[in-house]
């Protein structure tokens, strides 16, 4: 918790881009603010609108309401987002533990998942960006929690429902969570399930007709047709060393799941209803098992070439609610209670897990003082261009008082699939209509090829021949 909030002083504090997603962002909530979001896709502003707009419009309040700089409220409503999720993560620990155990160790593993939450790094380093994916999280798992009660109190499924829309509509991804709800629903409460289902259909009509009432008309085509991405499978390799850098909380979400799974005991799922009635926490002991195994089911989409590892973000809170799960025998043993924890389980927590949370270090390596000269050197050449500038770091061009005209990644990806014109684009290239680029890498790099074709790079090289070095940005320049 101390390094979340050491990291968390140093972001806000922070100015400029530091990741790819935040400046296209930050250029989306201006549009969609401005009422000309999810336009079909033109020469210029070749951008697009991959993602719902929940996240864009609560960040544009939250600037408007309290004053702040929009990448600020972008990475405050992030964190606010991150630490609201742990706490729920915590509470649906603690209700799927059940009223079996004992209070107490039903809260300490609650708080353990909490903790666990906040100290993932993929999830630390989410929680202090200007992107979608926390606050679509902590719908989410609002949602799971009303949908626990509701098999008790059916109408709660109404709220979750709605709640469940609003994830939808700050990540399109987010479905295997109320898809689990919904199949759990169905066996435990079946009217629950239905009040469920209603609710976030009609919600999911409301949320399009005030999209289409109030933005340009293209809102389906940007989600579904436009996000276009080709397979690269050098994402496998980083996958699997994310992977192998959490496997310690990986191994004990997977005792977690061993655990979940005998107590929910999948053969006898037609006894679920009867023993809802009397075990409150199997409703949330299932609902979590399945949403981790869809979860799972879905890892491959991260070998598109625009995905990243935010991705993993949804399957990580499960392992951390399942890492509570497992931990309960430890923590019967701690309070004095029957209980004999494994020698695996014991030796993963007591060494494994101090081990594995070294790393990122409790205060962050700020930049210094001489980079971020530089960076704000980078902004004032930026402002001073007679022309657009293209870069990778779009935050730079916001800062600079630029709008962005040319999202590379995605642009790359729509030229790849034949969408937009790429020798069009190439030919403004090559006749020097922009000021210059600024890039992550150079030709051969995997990050700067996936977001500059053969074609596109050709020209940058004839039009654009001189390079220049600004920390990791490379600069190319006219002749």
């Amino acid at each position: 918790m101390a390094r979340l909030g050491f990291h968390a002083a140093d972001a806000l504090g922070d100015p400029f881009g530091r990741d790819y997603g935040e400046g296209v962002v930050w250029q989306q909530l201006r549009r969609i603010v401005a009422g000309t979001g999810y336009a079909p896709l033109r020469a210029f502003p070749a951008i697009v609108f991959n993602y719902p707009p929940v996240y864009h419009l609560v960040t544009a309040a939250t600037s408007a309401l309290f004053g702040l700089d929009q990448l600020f409220a972008g990475r405050l409503v992030s964190l606010v987002s991150t630490i609201v999720s742990a706490m729920l993560a915590g509470v649906v620990t603690a209700t799927a533990i059940g009223d079996g155990q004992d209070r107490r160790v039903r809260a300490l593993a609650g708080m353990f998942t909490a903790a666990c939450f906040a100290a993932l790094p993929l999830l630390l380093t989410s929680a202090l960006l200007m992107q979608i994916d926390m606050l679509a999280l902590a719908f989410t798992l609002t949602g799971l929690v009303l949908v626990v009660r509701a098999v008790d109190r059916p109408m709660l499924a109404i709220g979750a429902g709605i709640l469940f829309t609003l994830a939808l509509y700050t990540r399109q991804t987010s479905l295997p969570a109320p898809a689990a709800a919904f199949l759990v629903l169905l066996v435990a409460r079946p009217h629950a399930a239905w009040l469920l289902l209603g609710s976030a259909v009609l919600a999911s009509f409301i949320g399009l007709g005030l999209i289409q009432a109030t933005q340009s008309d293209h809102f389906l085509t940007n989600i579904l047709f436009y996000n276009l991405n080709r397979i690269a499978w050098d994402h496998a390799a980083k996958t699997l060393f994310v992977l192998l850098a959490n496997i310690v909380p990986i191994a004990l979400g997977g005792i977690g799941f061993a655990v979940a799974w005998r107590q929910l005991d999948p053969r006898q799922w037609r006894r679920w209803r009867a023993r809802m009635a009397t075990e409150r926490g199997l409703a949330a002991t299932a609902i979590v098992l399945l949403l981790v195994i869809l979860k799972t089911l879905m890892l491959p989409m991260i070998l598109k070439s625009a995905a990243n590892d935010n991705y993993l973000i949804d399957w990580f809170a499960g392992i951390t609610i399942l890492i509570g799960i497992a931990v309960v025998p430890v923590i019967r043993a701690a309070t004095a209670q029957a209980s004999a924890p494994s020698g695996v389980l014991l030796l993963l927590l007591a060494l494994g897990l101090p081990i594995q949370m070294l790393d990122p270090p409790v205060r962050p390596d700020a930049r210094s003082t001489q980079n971020r000269a530089a960076m704000q050197a980078l902004v004032d050449r930026v402002r001073a261009s007679a022309k657009p500038v293209v870069s990778d770091d779009m935050v730079l061009l916001r800062r600079a008082g630029q709008n962005v005209i040319w999202e590379p990644a995605m642009i790359a990806e729509l030229g790849s699939a034949g969408v937009y014109d790429q020798v069009r684009l190439a030919a403004h290239v090559r006749r020097g209509d922009f000021g210059f680029f600024v890039t992550y890498g150079d030709r051969g790099d995997l990050i700067y090829d996936q977001r500059f074709t053969p074609l596109i790079a050709d020209a940058i090289d004839t039009a654009y021949p001189r390079r220049e070095r600004v920390g990791p940005l490379t600069l190319h320049l006219p002749r």
